[in-house]
């Protein structure tokens, strides 16, 4: 049985304004810097439980600064994997939710053909297939052992929708807060939950009271 830790990077500026960054980056907010904090001390602990053998980290620098604060904590350094990088929207980036659903009618497209995708970007599908196939690597690579993955939400809420929801088009109710934690296992038989998108280790005062998911929103 393979254990997989995979932990959201902080917030960012880009994620309290609303826009797609994908494979673009913005900087850790307050708030966000405050989250990784606390996640880094978290994963301290948790490491007693869990010794981690394998840890990994997406290319992008709000994943990169969140995974440098857990590996000070737990005395680790993260090997970069491209596969983890955020959904890319291409040509489409670094636009808000509200302009990609006011002018470019994206998740209506979307909904119509799962496999469009914006100029030099990504479609849903291709997108979830880049992120099962990204999880199940690591898990090949690292049998019967135990890897934390820091990744982005984009990927997270894909691969718990596959998994434990109706398919890849379920992701939005699978959305996680920033720094949330999700533990999962894997064996011959698949996937399974031990702990999904948990932020019992944040500060109250780093946790949005009212967070849903602006993909959802938009989408709807």
């Amino acid at each position: 049985m393979t254990i997989l830790i995979l932990v959201r990077h902080g917030e960012t500026e880009a994620n309290v304004q609303q826009i797609w960054q994908g494979s673009m980056d913005a900087p850790l907010t307050t708030r966000g810097r405050q989250q990784v904090a606390a996640t880094a001390t978290h994963m301290a602990e948790l490491t007693k439980h869990y010794p981690i053998d394998a840890f990994y980290v997406s290319p992008l620098p709000r994943a990169q600064s969140t995974a440098a604060a857990i590996a000070q904590a737990i005395d680790r350094q993260p090997i970069i994997v491209d596969q983890l990088r955020e959904f890319d929207l291409g040509d489409w980036e670094g636009r808000s939710f509200v302009e990609l659903r006011e002018k470019e009618d994206l998740w209506t497209r979307w909904r119509a053909n799962p496999w469009f995708a914006p100029p030099n970007g990504e479609s849903p599908r291709s997108f979830n297939q880049r992120t099962i196939q990204a999880f199940q690597q690591l898990a090949e690579w690292h049998p019967d052992q135990t890897v934390l993955a820091v990744t982005h939400g984009g990927l997270i809420c894909n691969g718990l929708a596959t998994w434990f929801g109706t398919g890849p088009d379920d992701w939005r109710r699978w959305e996680p807060h920033n720094c949330a934690i999700s533990i999962l296992t894997h064996t011959i038989a698949g996937w399974q939950a031990r702990v999904l998108n948990d932020i019992g280790h944040l500060p109250t005062s780093a946790i949005l009271s009212n967070d849903p998911s602006a993909y959802a929103e938009q989408a709807e």
